[in-house]
């Protein structure tokens, strides 16, 4: 195969008309998917020759549309997609930042400390395992020594009580 000495024009251009027919498309659409673009693309465009999937287009807006954003739709677990400027995004993004403001319980997330804190905490957590591994090795030299009383011969049948009374 010859050496390729070409500016990449042609790439250029394709990568230009589907960056310019997503905005286009995303602008009359807000709140569509990845999946609703490929089909936008590919059947009602007819840019069926630029191999589209919803991972490329996933990979492409972020790096080729910075005037799109996206939010995630918890209901579908998918990204939907929108232009910055439209009245989607401004709902979108108040009712992220009013949740932000107002969420409580046990899945808010614990505040951000400083580099004292995390070390008062390791030390903590290291007393607290060697305290563990202390108790640990006298529970286990305890059931030693009363397996090496009990098994080890040196008793006597009476003295465990399990033996004939003579």
């Amino acid at each position: 195969m010859p050496p390729r000495y070409g500016t990449g024009s042609q790439k250029e251009a394709r990568r230009d008309r589907v960056r310019q027919e997503v905005i286009k498309f995303v602008k009359d659409n807000p709140g569509s998917s990845a999946q609703s673009i490929v089909a936008y693309l590919s059947v009602d465009v007819g840019l069926r020759n630029h191999g589209l999937t919803p991972r490329k287009i996933g990979f492409f807006i972020p790096r080729y549309c910075p005037d799109i954003t996206w939010y995630q739709d918890h209901a579908a677990g998918r990204r939907v997609y929108a232009a910055k400027e439209s009245n989607y995004a401004q709902n979108r993004a108040d009712k992220i930042r009013s949740y932000a403001e107002h969420r409580t319980g046990p899945h808010t997330p614990k505040p951000q400390v400083g580099l004292a804190k995390l070390a008062e905490r390791a030390s903590q957590s290291a007393a607290e395992m060697t305290a563990a591994k202390a108790n640990h090795a006298s529970a286990t030299s305890l059931a030693a020594s009363m397996a090496l009383g009990n098994l080890g011969g040196t008793s006597s049948r009476s003295d465990t009580g399990l033996g004939a009374e003579s």
